[in-house]
């Protein structure tokens, strides 16, 4: 296992920041509209490079299915562009903001086609080989887990996984602001998604050190971490009553027109954990139940699997300090502006994305709607 942040040029770089935009929108969105929870957080970096990982062994069919519900359209090699950024040549250091990986475990039962092992270690992957019936499987995937998110997500299965194989994608950030917000944060209110109202610890910055964009519907900063690497774009609604509408915020979440301006910024103190199972969604987004019928992996084995489950886990806390954020996906297969002063308040629901510059990864996104709700 490899942990640590990737570099990609220019135009890489863009063409993945806007497919993991994309995904983030979708995710959220058909998330929002099917559970109505007051706070969603996705990791579209963990959850493309799981697939990403799988898409290697995907027929034709397969691997242009998995392409467009990653966000990439007709770009088939997309996907591997985001499982490359995630698995890096050399180990991050133990105190890098950023450390990522990929894994992918076969079934001991399952026969791989001879090219397998080979194409796999072209990518700097090295497969385990266990009985994915047996208990012992969950302890090891859950190691893993544990261990590439730096202790911050202990489980992703709990019960064997079965079928063919496992694709695994995690990664692990923490980092300082570059410029941290004031120690105090008083109670402020903040208005939740049903209309009532809480009491939130409201950190606060003022300066003209950040950039911002804000149009008559939203306002907006994208807050910078130490190095400047990562930045975190968070928007709020001019309205004070929660923005939601993310797919008109594509853009906004890439951190595109944002400019150095006069701001002032209230956020709440939050701390969210998440976790779901994705493939209901991946079908309704172009991995449908008949075009996976098609994606069996003849790159990995000549047996009939197809994708059963898509387990993800999610993490994050941010404070005056900085941001602690952790990610893990397990893919489990079965056989058959304005220039003078802009104001950021995010006193009711508001989105967040946390990214990579330098790979355009969306390391992870979501809506905030009560920063006091904690989940499971």
């Amino acid at each position: 296992m490899t942990l640590a942040p990737a570099h990609a040029g220019d135009a890489e770089t863009r063409e993945v920041l806007a497919a993991q935009a994309g995904l983030a929108v979708d995710l959220i969105d058909r998330t929002l509209a099917k559970e109505g929870a007051a706070n969603i957080m996705v990791s579209p970096a963990s959850l493309a490079a799981a697939l990403g990982l799988a898409s290697l062994g995907a027929s034709d069919a397969g691997k242009a299915a998995i392409a467009r519900g990653l966000g990439f359209g007709d770009a088939v090699k997309g996907p591997e562009k985001v499982l490359d950024a995630m698995t890096p040549k050399t180990p991050a250091a133990a105190d890098a903001p950023l450390a990522s990986g990929v894994a992918i475990v076969f079934d001991d039962k399952l026969t791989l086609v001879p090219d397998a092992l080979a194409m796999l270690a072209d990518h700097r992957i090295r497969p385990s080989i266990e009985d994915l019936d047996g208990p012992q499987s969950v302890e090891h995937i859950n190691g893993w887990v544990r261990q590439a998110t730096r202790d911050a997500i202990p489980a992703i299965v709990a019960t064997p996984p079965g079928g063919g194989f496992v694709s695994l994608g995690a990664l692990s950030f923490k980092a300082r602001w570059k410029t941290a917000f004031e120690a105090q944060s008083p109670p402020a209110p903040f208005r939740r998604p049903d209309g009532s109202t809480i009491s939130v610890p409201m950190m606060h910055l003022a300066g003209d050190g950040q950039k911002f964009r804000a149009d008559d519907r939203f306002a907006a900063v994208d807050l910078a971490y130490a190095g400047e690497t990562y930045r975190m774009v968070v928007i709020a609604a001019r309205s004070g009553v929660g923005g939601s509408d993310l797919k008109t915020l594509a853009s906004w979440l890439q951190g595109e027109k944002f400019e150095p301006a006069k701001g002032e910024i209230f956020l709440p103190r939050f701390s969210l954990n998440d976790g779901r199972d994705f493939m209901p969604v991946l079908h309704a987004m172009g991995l449908t139940p008949e075009k996976a019928k098609d994606a069996t992996f003849p790159g990995f084995t000549t047996e009939n699997i197809s994708l059963s489950r898509v387990l993800q886990k999610t993490m994050i806390k941010v404070d005056e300090n900085g941001t602690e954020a952790a990610a893990a996906t397990a893919v489990i297969t079965e056989r058959s502006i304005d220039p003078k002063l802009v104001r950021v308040t995010a006193d009711a629901r508001f989105a967040f994305a946390l990214r990579d510059t330098k790979t355009g990864l969306f390391l992870a996104a979501g809506l905030i709607g009560d920063p006091l709700l904690a989940g499971e």
